[in-house]
């Protein structure tokens, strides 16, 4: 081979090698950019270790302050709600038909781009779930899909089904078939204020009044017939 061909083939060589060298460094900027753009992305699993601290610690939260006359509630289990006055309200027995008991709540915040639920929202339904997770419920009924995925982790931790309501219809066939096929049993609804006052008010017979956007409150009903039931206002 001549000199000349020698020397050809060495520049071709060399320009390849920095052209390599040149993408690898485009590469990394690319690379250190995205991650400057986002340096507080975290992983699902990391992301679900904070949810769970901050719902342990609702201190650290923005907090939805409960209505005044809402009772604060210190634990619940299959057996009894307790209260921070220690006031103990027993559940009914699972055999006993005469009543049952249903648990109304509304939906948790959600975003303001779509119906997913915020970032609060997120603690929110996670606190819900910490107070309700073994409490026995055997079937969640649902308004929409922020009501869903409010109380769809509490379905889980129960192991309950789940129910979509139709608002139009939630304080009259669904109401009279939640009462007729669930005595003795305890239900969960998660709905919208306007659909919890009206079903509330069918219930107990009288007005109940709800407030209009998410607030850290479970109305306890035990129910005896439409008409004839006691709601109480508990906080969580």
């Amino acid at each position: 081979m001549t000199h000349g061909k020698q020397f050809f083939i060495l520049i071709l060589l060399t320009i390849n090698l920095l052209a390599c060298k040149n993408e690898q460094a485009d590469t990394t900027a690319d690379s250190k950019t995205e991650a400057k753009a986002d340096p507080n992305l975290m992983s699902p699993e990391a992301l679900k270790q904070v949810r769970d601290s901050l719902a342990t610690n609702p201190t650290e939260t923005i907090q939805i302050a409960a209505p005044a006359s809402a009772k604060p509630i210190s634990t619940m289990s299959k057996e009894q709600i307790l209260l921070k006055d220690a006031t103990q309200i027993p559940f009914p027995k699972v055999d006993d038909k005469s009543s049952m008991v249903v648990l109304f709540a509304t939906p948790a915040a959600k975003s303001t781009e779509s119906t997913a639920l915020s970032t609060e929202g997120l603690i929110q339904s996670t606190r819900l779930t910490r107070i309700l997770g073994h409490v026995g419920i055997s079937v969640v009924w649902v308004e929409g899909n922020t009501g869903m995925q409010t109380a769809l982790p509490t379905a889980k931790e129960n192991k309950a089904d789940l129910n979509l309501i139709d608002p139009k219809i939630a304080d009259g066939e669904i109401l009279r078939n939640i009462v007729h096929d669930f005595m003795g049993k305890k239900i969960l609804v998660v709905a919208s204020p306007p659909v919890l006052k009206a079903m509330m008010t069918e219930l107990s017979g009288k007005a109940i009044e709800v407030p209009a956007s998410y607030s850290p409150v479970l109305y306890y009903a035990k129910v005896k017939a439409i008409g004839d039931a006691e709601i109480m206002e508990l906080s969580y």
